[in-house]
């Protein structure tokens, strides 16, 4: 993507006036406008001075916040941001901020020079450098001076970044308010998952990815699986969801989950079929081993590495195994397959409808249509994943 085309700057701008207009004609707006960013503002520069330990030394090592809010699937695609930096600062100290402290162990324990921090009562202001990574990475606190005294060679990055972060204005304020439409806009320019987090990182980052998580036999020997073949599936929900009548619009049908397992198991009986989930996901009794529940984040790699296939929606799992010797089959509805899609694994995509993310604020759990279930899920059938996992089996 060419982010310096007029046609984009100009596309960027346009969504910039977007947040403005609800206030165009009404100065009571924008004034309410302008008092929540000030307060926000304000609220978090005076918790951070409360919090501050105090800068680090002159001689001190380089210190490197990462503070990612979002959930599994935002973490594992952040992972690539931490690699690109680890790259050009191989002496800083980065220090990794996630609400799941166990995805941050999980991703990132146990790597050179590198902490995870299991509270948010940190300061922005005690590092050299402090951002915010998801959609796009936002810069908190800048010690340009240090940083390019200490790693010259990661200069150039920081300069991009700044410029980048500084062209998306208003768009990049509050990232909890503006990610969904920056999601929104480089979807409808062509975008892919990583363009926006490369340009605000300043930095260039794989779709795709080589390197590997490191991973042992010893969630397998747990759980009997050490010398069984077996497929793992995912239900596509997660811990932080509700599963009742009204299913995620992400969540392939229950009926089509179960006769898929059906007809897997008819077609390979000797292969095992293992369950994956948090604790609301719902248990299906076609599975061979249900693990729904049972699992600590950090014996998922190891479970789903020794895996012969997986079989999911667009969920966190699906970018997880991107750094696993595992391919998936990924079926998408409101989330785009082109966008979030990776190259090794059989991405299904049924009907017309679909690619509806980010369009309403709660795109994830009802259709933005109305419609119940999500009628773009319902698009691919079970007979079709069947023959996805064949191609995966025989590749």
């Amino acid at each position: 993507m060419n982010w310096n085309e007029a046609e984009t700057e100009l596309s960027l701008k346009e969504w910039q006036q977007i947040l403005d207009w609800r206030g165009r004609d009404s100065r009571l707006v924008r004034i309410s406008f302008a008092w929540s960013r000030w307060k926000k503002h304000f609220w978090n520069r005076f918790k951070w001075r409360m919090r501050r330990q105090g800068a680090p030394a002159a001689g001190a090592p380089i210190r490197i916040l990462f503070w990612l809010p979002g959930g599994m699937g935002d973490a594992c695609c952040a992972k690539r941001l931490v690699a690109a930096y680890r790259s050009l600062l191989p002496d800083a100290v980065f220090e990794i901020y996630t609400p799941l402290s166990g995805v941050a162990k999980m991703l990132f324990g146990g790597e050179k020079n590198t902490h995870i921090l299991e509270r948010e009562n940190f300061s922005p202001l005690d590092y050299d450098l402090a951002l915010q990574a998801c959609m796009a990475v936002k810069f908190l606190y800048v010690n340009p001076l240090r940083l390019r005294r200490a790693a010259p060679a990661f200069a150039a990055v920081l300069e991009r970044a700044q410029k980048a972060q500084k062209s998306l204005g208003s768009l990049l304020e509050d990232l909890f308010l503006t990610e969904g439409l920056l999601g929104r806009w480089l979807y409808r320019q062509g975008g892919r998952r990583f363009d926006l987090l490369s340009y605000t990182g300043g930095i260039a980052l794989p779709h795709d990815v080589e390197q590997g998580l490191p991973v042992t036999d010893v969630s397998r020997k747990k759980f009997g699986l050490s010398d069984t073949d077996y497929i793992t599936f995912h239900d596509g929900t997660s811990h932080a969801q509700n599963v009742g009548k009204d299913r995620p619009t992400r969540a392939w049908p229950a009926e089509c989950w179960r006769e898929f397992l059906r007809l897997l198991k008819k077609e390979f009986p000797h292969i095992q079929l293992v369950q994956l989930g948090g604790k609301n996901s719902p248990v299906y009794e076609e599975a061979d081993l249900c693990l729904v529940g049972r699992t600590a984040v950090e014996e998922l790699p190891s479970i789903m590495a020794g895996a012969l296939g997986h079989v999911d929606t667009e969920s966190g799992l699906v970018h997880l195994a991107q750094f696993l010797p595992v391919r998936s089959v990924v079926i998408f509805g409101p989330s785009d397959s082109s966008f979030l899609g990776y190259a090794k694994n059989e991405n299904l995509v049924g009907g017309d409808c679909g690619g509806c993310m980010w369009i309403t604020k709660d795109w994830m759990l009802r259709c933005p249509l109305g419609n119940s279930p999500a009628p773009c899920m319902q698009c691919v059938t079970a007979p079709e994943v069947l023959a996805a996992v064949k191609r995966i089996l025989t590749s």
